[in-house]
């Protein structure tokens, strides 16, 4: 009987050590949203306007995820499936747009 108590402890340890593991994995998955896109125009002249655009389009992607899904959403080091699609517009313009996943920890 002693030996059948302390088997069903020792299932039982074994049991919430397995399962405790299981949620700490389960809360290390990134937890994802819909695609958001990020747009934004810039000025400047040898590649300012460009870096420029890249930042403030980045800017504005965070902004869009925190309206939409609040602050833990809108880490862009986080954000899964980055696309960039800057292009050189008129003389001195650039325009960059940025879509991504916006995912959580």
């Amino acid at each position: 009987m002693r030996t059948t108590v302390k088997f069903m402890a020792s299932v039982a340890a074994v049991a919430a050590i397995t399962s405790a593991f299981g949620a700490i994995e389960a809360q290390a998955l990134p937890r994802c949203r819909a695609p958001v896109e990020g747009v934004a125009t810039a000025t400047g002249i040898l590649g300012t306007g460009s870096e420029k655009a890249r930042i403030e389009a980045r800017e504005n992607w965070k902004s869009t995820v925190r309206n939409l899904y609040g602050p833990r959403y809108a880490d862009f080091w986080n954000a899964q499936g980055k696309q960039w699609d800057c292009k050189k517009g008129a003389i001195l313009l650039a325009k960059c747009v940025v879509v991504a996943k916006p995912c959580r920890y």
